[in-house]
C-alpha cells in the first residue's frame, strides 16, 4: 500500500494504537463494529525500532507504509460473524418490491406511509403479528396543536448547545438539525393520520426546571386523556389502516434473517436487493424479498442481545441480565430490554460500520417524591450508606444513572408533609409523569393524600426519623445527622456540599410525618447502532453509503450518546421514527439516491 493511496479506514487503523491497553486484555473486539480482521499480525510492541528502519514505532508496524491495526488476529464477538448463508433452494416464495421495509413499528410504518402516498411501491414485513409500539411521546418544534395552545416553538440555541454537550459533542449535528428543521412539516402530516383515525392529539407535561418546559406530542382516544405517554399504539394502527389504503403490502410475522447485497445473502460488495426472511410459525420457510430500488431497516433495538450489550452498553447487561432469552416480537411497554438486534447484525454481516458515539442507553426510575414529570425528588436523598451523596436538583434520567455509582443502586427521597405546599410557595408547580397539558396541576393537599395512598407501594411513613430509619434499613444516628446538616444548609440558603440551586432548599420539619420514597434504577433500551448518515443511508467503515440501505428508528447511529436523557420528551420517535420515516420515505418515493 503506497503513501498516496491510503483509505480512510487504513488511516483510523491507526487509532487503534490508542486501545494498546484494550487490546492486550482482550477487549478490542468491539472497537469496530464490522469485526474486520485483515491480518494474524500481532507484532506490536513499541521500541522494537524506529520509522526509519521500519521497526515498530507506537504500537504499529512500518514495513513498507503497512499499517497494521492493534486488533488485527483478535477474536471477534460472534454477533459479528455471518451465519451460513441461506440457499436459493431453500426459498419457497419470492416477493418483489421497488421498496422493502423491514419492522411494523412507528418508523417502519411512517416510512412505508410516507412513500405510497407519492406513488411508490412498497412492501412492509413484520416479525411482529400486528402493528406494534410503546410509550407514547414525541417531539416537534412546531405544530398546528402547539399553535392552538399558543405555545412559542422551541428556540435552537440553547436547545441544541444543551444537547450536544449533553452527548459530549460526540453525535451527529446534521442529522440533529435535519430532524429539527423538519419536524414541524412531519408532525403536522401525523396529526392529519392521527385524526381521520378517531385519535386526539395533546401535550404532555415535561419538567420545567431543565430548559423546560418542552412539550410532546401524544395520541389519545378522542377525550380521553389518560393515554398520554401511553398511546403510541393508536398511532401505529392508524398508520397501518393508512399504508394499506395506499395500497402497501403488509406481512406480519416474518422475521428479517440476512440482506442480500452483490446477489448474495451476507454479501458485502455491491448494491443491497433484498433481505431474506422466515416465517415465525415455521421458521424453516423462508421468503425473499427482492427490492428493486432500497431495502430500510427499521426493526428497533438490541436491548435484550446479551452479547451486544456486553460489547456496546456493559453497564445497561446487569439489568437485562445474562441469560439469553427468547424475543417477544409483539411486547409492547415493557421494562428490561425489547429486541435482539436483528437488523443492526445483519448491517454488519454485509459491511455496515458502527456508530462513532458511545451507545446511549434509557434509564428510567428515580421519580419518586418529585414534582415534575421526569425529575428526582428535589429535597433530601441518601443512598444506603445514610449518606447525600449528590446535588438533587437534575433529572430522572440523570439520577437513575447515577445510581450506578451507589450501593445496591438504591436511594431514598425523604421529605415531610409540608414539602407539597413549599413547591407551590416558592413558584413550582405538581405535574405528575404523562400528565395532560390541559389539566390543571395538583394542589398540596392531593399531593399529601397521593403520598398517603402510595404507603407500602413504593412510599414510606413514620411519626419519627428513627422509625423511617428502621424502615429504610438505615443507619438512624447518621440520618439524624445528615438532616440536620441538610437543615444547617437550608438555613443559609446555600448548598456548600453540593451547590444544588438554592430554590430547592427545603428544610425537613423538626416533626413527622416523615416520608420516603425508594428509587431504584430501570432499563428499558438502547439507542443507536448502525453507522448513518443524515440522508438515512446505512455507511461502511469509510463513511460511504451502502447502495440500496438504509435505516430509520431508534437503531440509526451518531443520534445519541452517554444516555438518552429526555430533556427533550419524545426526541426519538419524533425526530428518529416521525421525522426521518417521513422524510426518507419522500426521498425514496422521489429516487432520490440515483
Amino acid at each position: 500500500m503506497s503513501k498516496s493511496n491510503v483509505s480512510r479506514r487504513d488511516f483510523l487503523k491507526i487509532g487503534a494504537v490508542g486501545a494498546a491497553g484494550a487490546a492486550a486484555f482482550g477487549l478490542a473486539g468491539c472497537a469496530s463494529g464490522s469485526g474486520s480482521s485483515a491480518s494474524s499480525n500481532t507484532n506490536t510492541a513499541a521500541g522494537d525500532g524506529d520509522m526509519s528502519t521500519g521497526g515498530t514505532v507506537g504500537g504499529f508496524v512500518n514495513s513498507s507504509d503497512a499499517v497494521i491495526s492493534l486488533t488485527d488476529g483478535m477474536p471477534k464477538w460472534s454477533f459479528m460473524i455471518p451465519p451460513e448463508a441461506i440457499s436459493d433452494d431453500k426459498i419457497s416464495e419470492t416477493i418483489t418490491h421497488d421498496i422493502v421495509i423491514v419492522g411494523g413499528g412507528m418508523s417502519g410504518l411512517t416510512t412505508a406511509v410516507a412513500a405510497a402516498e407519492k406513488g411508490a411501491d412498497v412492501c412492509l414485513f413484520s416479525a411482529s403479528s400486528a402493528p406494534i409500539s410503546r410509550g407514547g411521546s414525541n417531539f416537534a418544534r412546531n405544530s398546528k396543536v402547539m399553535e392552538a395552545r399558543n405555545i412559542t416553538p422551541f428556540d435552537p440555541v440553547p436547545f441544541f448547545y444543551h444537547e450536544m454537550r449533553a452527548a459530549s459533542f460526540a453525535v451527529d449535528q446534521q442529522k440533529w438539525i435535519r430532524g429539527y428543521n423538519n419536524s414541524e412539516e412531519a408532525m403536522n402530516w401525523m396529526i392529519d393520520i392521527a385524526n381521520e383515525n378517531g385519535l386526539d392529539v395533546i401535550l404532555e407535561r415535561d419538567n420545567n426546571f431543565d430548559m423546560g418546559p418542552y412539550y410532546a406530542h401524544a395520541f389519545s382516544t378522542l377525550g380521553d386523556s389518560s393515554m398520554v405517554s401511553t398511546g403510541q399504539q393508536g398511532a401505529v394502527e392508524a398508520l397501518a389502516k393508512k399504508a394499506e389504503s395506499y395500497g402497501v403490502e403488509i406481512i406480519w410475522d416474518m422475521k428479517a434473517e440476512q440482506l442480500i447485497r452483490g446477489d448474495k445473502p451476507n454479501g458485502t460488495e455491491g448494491r443491497v436487493t433484498g433481505v431474506i426472511a422466515s416465517s415465525i410459525s415455521d421458521p424453516e420457510k423462508y421468503t425473499k424479498f427482492e427490492a428493486n430500488y432500497a431495502v430500510v431497516l427499521a426493526t428497533g433495538d438490541f436491548s435484550r442481545n446479551k452479547e451486544m450489550l456486553a460489547c456496546y452498553s456493559p453497564e445497561s447487561l446487569q439489568f437485562v441480565g445474562y441469560a439469553q432469552e427468547e424475543i417477544d416480537y409483539n411486547t409492547s411497554f415493557t421494562m428490561g430490554g425489547i429486541y435482539g438486534g436483528d437488523g443492526q447484525k445483519m448491517g454488519l454481516w454485509v459491511g455496515a460500520a458502527w456508530q462513532y458515539a458511545p451507545i446511549a442507553p434509557m434509564w428510567q426510575g428515580a421519580w419518586g417524591g418529585s414534582h415534575e414529570p421526569l425529575c428526582f425528588h428535589m429535597g433530601l436523598n441518601v443512598n444506603t450508606r445514610t449518606e447525600r451523596y449528590q446535588r438533587e436538583d437534575i433529572s430522572a434520567p440523570y439520577s437513575a444513572h447515577h445510581l450506578l455509582s451507589q450501593p445496591g443502586n438504591v436511594a431514598y427521597g425523604i421529605w415531610t408533609a409540608d414539602y407539597a405546599q413549599a413547591i407551590i410557595d416558592r413558584g413550582m408547580e405538581w405535574y405528575s409523569f404523562g400528565m395532560d397539558f390541559d389539566l390543571p396541576p395538583y394542589t398540596a393537599e392531593q399531593m399529601v393524600q397521593m403520598w398517603e395512598d402510595g404507603v407500602g407501594q413504593g412510599y414510606f411513613k413514620a411519626d419519627t426519623l428513627e422509625d423511617l430509619a428502621s424502615q429504610l434499613d438505615l443507619d438512624a444516628d447518621k440520618l439524624k445527622d445528615v438532616v440536620a446538616r441538610y437543615n444547617e444548609l437550608c438555613a443559609k440558603g446555600v448548598d456548600e456540599d453540593f451547590y444544588k440551586k438554592p430554590e430547592y432548599l427545603i428544610p425537613i420539619a423538626d416533626q413527622g410525618p416523615y416520608y420516603a420514597a425508594q428509587n431504584n434504577v430501570t432499563f428499558m433500551t438502547v439507542m443507536g447502532g448502525l453507522r448513518t448518515n443524515s440522508k438515512l443511508q446505512i455507511c461502511d467503515e469509510d463513511d460511504e453509503p451502502i447502495p440500496g440501505l438504509f435505516n430509520v428508528g431508534c437503531m440509526i447511529g451518531d443520534m445519541y450518546a452517554n444516555e438518552y436523557n429526555f430533556a427533550i420528551p419524545g426526541n426519538s420517535y419524533g425526530i428518529n421514527c416521525l421525522t426521518f420515516g417521513y422524510l426518507l420515505g419522500h426521498d425514496l418515493a422521489d429516487k432520490a439516491f440515483d
